[in-house]
């Protein structure tokens, strides 16, 4: 809450001191806000820095990691390929082997077949021919048949050595492509073990990252918090220093009419010696003393209606005093009240922040129990720093917001020695207040 009070006393303080207490709690306050700006710029500069070292790591990792699935993926389509082919080739070797084998039992047949056909002819011949020549042709069919079956024994063995060669080629071919692959598949085994055991550090690593980026990141918050307390508490100060120095500036005016005042009441007094110092010196006549008594108090009149229309009398009957108070819970305070009940002006003391001021209800309790009321439009805006004035009908105002609005339903605010005015949101929460309390002595 901020609070300021005002008195049309007399004060004694100067008006120089009062420029030099405002000088220096200015100075007091610039170098706090460079002292605050100095402290966190340098910790969310290095807050920034290591949040962006932390994306970029994770950027990184992230390429890393898909070109390490990528390969991945690539072994794998390898060494299915080639367990394919690995299958093919067994199954080849295998249709070979069989090959072989009916090759075999269909060499076998033909040479049974080829000498029971020989035999056949022989004994045919041997039927045919007699018994000197049977015996001969005995002879050279049993050395025929001998011949007939080297050389068949021959080619057999010469077919089942080549046979057996390219068997042994493909079956070493077979296990050669067999060896490579499991090879292969090893180095494969051995390679995607070893990915994965990247790839489980780089997740470990990661997890790391993200868990310091997150500390990083809340510690970003809590900074920014922090400063936005700093901030908020700045504002404060700020609102706190232009009350102080609108109150000091209001008492120094008051100073200032209180000294023309008290000068105007010693040029007066000086004038009255003077014309007592007259009187005593002179010899004048009974008529020239009514004379000067008159002008006498022909001065002194003219000086108490002048004071009367400063709203102060400082030789005369009457003492006026006033004395106003200001509260307020936000940004949006009551700045003035005119005193002859034309207008009332709202004040925003937020540098940045705007606010919205529709529907708020304005009151005004006067002395004798009235109460004035006013809703202000909905919509309005006050901006920040700025003012807004509420005349009362035909008080010259214009209605122009958010600027300035008119108060429709009455010709004036009202006037009084004890004037409370007060501004309620739509909750019907009091949100600021104006005390004006007016007190006539004599003297």
């Amino acid at each position: 809450m901020v609070t300021e009070m005002g008195s049309a006393t007399i004060g004694g303080i100067s008006p120089a001191l009062s420029a030099n207490a405002a000088k220096s709690f200015l100075e007091a306050t610039d170098k706090e806000k460079k002292e605050l700006q100095i402290k966190y710029s340098t910790s969310l500069s290095t807050a920034r820095k290591d949040i962006d070292d932390s994306a970029r790591r994770k950027a990184e990792i992230d390429v890393k990691v898909a070109r390490l699935r990528d390969d991945l993926a690539e072994y794998r389509n390898r060494y299915e390929d080639i367990q394919h082919r690995r299958e093919a080739d067994r199954e080849k070797i295998a249709q070979w082997t069989n090959a072989i084998a009916d090759a075999e039992n269909e060499l076998e047949m033909l040479r049974a077949r080829v000498h029971e056909q020989e035999v056949k002819e022989l004994q045919a011949l041997l039927a045919q021919a007699p018994a000197d020549t049977r015996e001969f042709f005995k002879n050279e069919l049993a050395l025929a048949i001998r011949d007939i079956k080297d050389e068949y024994d021959y080619i057999a063995k010469q077919g089942k050595q080549d046979m057996e060669s390219w068997y042994k080629l493909k079956v070493s071919e077979v296990q050669g492509s067999a060896n490579r692959a499991a090879m292969e598949s090893t180095y494969q085994r051995e390679e995607v073990k070893r990915m994965r055991d990247n790839i489980g550090d780089l997740r470990g690593k990661l997890g790391d990252l993200e868990n310091k980026n997150a500390l990083l990141e809340k510690e970003v918050q809590n900074l920014n918090y922090q400063l936005s307390d700093d901030q908020r508490q700045y504002e404060m100060a700020l609102n706190d220093r232009d009350a102080t120095l609108r109150r000091m500036r209001e008492e120094c005016q008051t100073l200032v009419a209180e000294l023309q005042a008290l000068l105007d009441t010693k040029q007066m007094l000086d004038a009255e010696i003077a014309i007592y110092r007259k009187m005593l010196e002179g010899e004048e006549s009974r008529v020239g003393l009514r004379q000067m008594v008159e002008q006498v108090v022909k001065t002194h009149s003219l000086q108490q209606q002048e004071d009367t229309d400063s709203t102060r009398s400082v030789r005369g009957e009457v003492s006026t005093k006033t004395t106003f108070q200001r509260s307020a819970k936000g940004n949006v305070t009551i700045a003035e009240c005119d005193p002859n009940g034309k207008f009332i002006t709202l004040e925003n003391t937020h540098r940045t922040k705007d606010e919205n001021l529709g529907e708020h209800k304005l009151k005004r309790k006067l002395d004798k129990g009235r109460e004035i009321v006013f809703t202000i439009p909905p919509n309005t805006v006050l901006k920040a720093g700025k003012t807004m004035k509420i005349y009362a009908r035909d008080q010259g105002g214009i209605n122009n917001p958010p600027e300035s609005l008119v108060f429709e339903g009455e010709n004036t605010w009202g006037i009084g020695a004890n004037v409370v005015t007060s501004l309620y949101n739509k909750e019907g929460e009091e949100r600021a207040t104006h005390t004006q309390k007016t007190i006539q002595t004599g003297i």
